[in-house]
Order: C-alpha cells, then sequence, then structure tokens
C-alpha cells in the first residue's frame, strides 16, 4: 500500500494512520502544534470533524519520529499534511485517496472493496491486543475520555517535576510505543522498500522519566 501512494502527502497520511490508528478525519486535520516530539505523542483533541468520539493521545514510534520533524519545519499553513499550500484532503477525499491507492497495489481485487482506513485502526488493534495491557491499548484507541485539565497539564511548560508527571501519566501510551518499535514496524518492513522501522535517535521517554526521578529522589535524600 505504501509504494501505491504517488504523493508524498499521501505517504505521510498513511504512515501516521498505521503508526496511530487514529481516525482519518482527526489525522488529516492535524495542526503542528497538536505534535510533542519531545514526550513522543500526538494530541488529537479537537481536530477533525466534530462528534462524540473520544480524541485520544496517540504514539509517534519508528518512522514517524523523522517524518513529524519535517513535515513540522516545512509547514506553511500550520497543518501537518499540506499539498500545494493548503490542507491536503478534504472531507470525502479521504475515501477516494485509499481506494486509489488500494487498486495500484498488490491487493487481489476480491478483497479491494473491504479496504479502508479503518482497516489500518483495525490491524494495530489487533496486534496491540497481544503486545500491551488493556490500560494501553484504552489510552491510545481513545476508548476512555481525557478531561481538557489533564490535557492542559500535560503538554504545558512546566518545572523538570512536572516533566516527570508528563512522562509517568503518557506511561501507557509510551508502552504503545516500545512494542510498535520492536515488533509493529519491524514486521511490516519485509513488505515495502519504504524505510518504516525507526528511524534516527528518538528520546526513550520511559527511561528518562526513571532518571530524572532518580535525580529529584537523590536531590531530596540530601537535604533529609
Amino acid at each position: 500500500m505504501l509504494e501505491a501512494c504517488r504523493r508524498p502527502h499521501v505517504r505521510d497520511l498513511m504512515l501516521l494512520a498505521i503508526g496511530t490508528g487514529g481516525r482519518i478525519s482527526s489525522l488529516g486535520s492535524l495542526k503542528v502544534e497538536q505534535v510533542h516530539l519531545d514526550l513522543g505523542v500526538i494530541d488529537l483533541y479537537g481536530v477533525g470533524i466534530e462528534t462524540n468520539k473520544r480524541k485520544p493521545i496517540v504514539p509517534i514510534s519508528g518512522p514517524l519520529h523523522s517524518m513529524l520533524d519535517r513535515l513540522i519545519g516545512a509547514s506553511k499553513t500550520g497543518y501537518l499534511i499540506e499539498f500545494g499550500g493548503k490542507k491536503s484532503v478534504e472531507g470525502r477525499n479521504y475515501t477516494q485517496v485509499i481506494h486509489r491507492a488500494a487498486k495500484r497495489s498488490s491487493i487481489p481485487n476480491d478483497k479491494l472493496a473491504r479496504v479502508n482506513w479503518y482497516s489500518f485502526r483495525h490491524t494495530l488493534a489487533d496486534f496491540l491486543d497481544e503486545h500491551v495491557s488493556g490500560a494501553a491499548i484504552s489510552s491510545v484507541l481513545g476508548h476512555f475520555e481525557i478531561a481538557g485539565r489533564d490535557r492542559r497539564k500535560l503538554f504545558d511548560a512546566g518545572s523538570p517535576t512536572t516533566e516527570l508527571y508528563k512522562r509517568r501519566k503518557l506511561s501507557p501510551v509510551l508502552e504503545v510505543v516500545e512494542a510498535l518499535d520492536e515488533h509493529w514496524w519491524p514486521a511490516i518492513q519485509p513488505h515495502t522498500s519504504i524505510k518504516v522501522e525507526k528511524i534516527g535517535s528518538a528520546p526513550d521517554l520511559l527511561k528518562c522519566a526513571e532518571v530524572e526521578e532518580e535525580k529529584i529522589c537523590f536531590k531530596s535524600n540530601r537535604f533529609n
């Protein structure tokens, strides 16, 4: 499917869908400020078509860190996925985009009708069911609501202690990152010539949290 994407912005959108399991209306409407490379997550709250669908916080894994860094630097409109100086895809065009890519791919004709953007989300959910906890699955697929106040605590700037709180709070999402980097993307790589395994040196945020916690405890004990 990735090779069947003739335009780079469609391939980027597909990689986001494969790596996050996010709903396509949310991913296609992502803005730069919703991407938190330092924390290794994307906040889907408040984007896309307005529905009662919950907006989860989703992981950045595999090739997504370097891809998102590139897209943020190139953005001219504030949107992440652009084409011709504007938001790349609108409304019903999402369906047309995936159907065209499916027809150009090696998917058998008798299965083409079943290919849609939800296919990526469904396949990722099945994978996660075998590799991470139920809490981690629920956190990234939006099975429970995250209050606006809690989101502000996560994404507002703060002290080192606050940064530790953020990473601990995000630990279910970061658990998913580890599973995707170790198993998901390596399983996909043999089926595409496009580099999808982890690229670059995105921070190991769980380890960062553990190191920061040790520093804080050490400082605290010095004055006891």
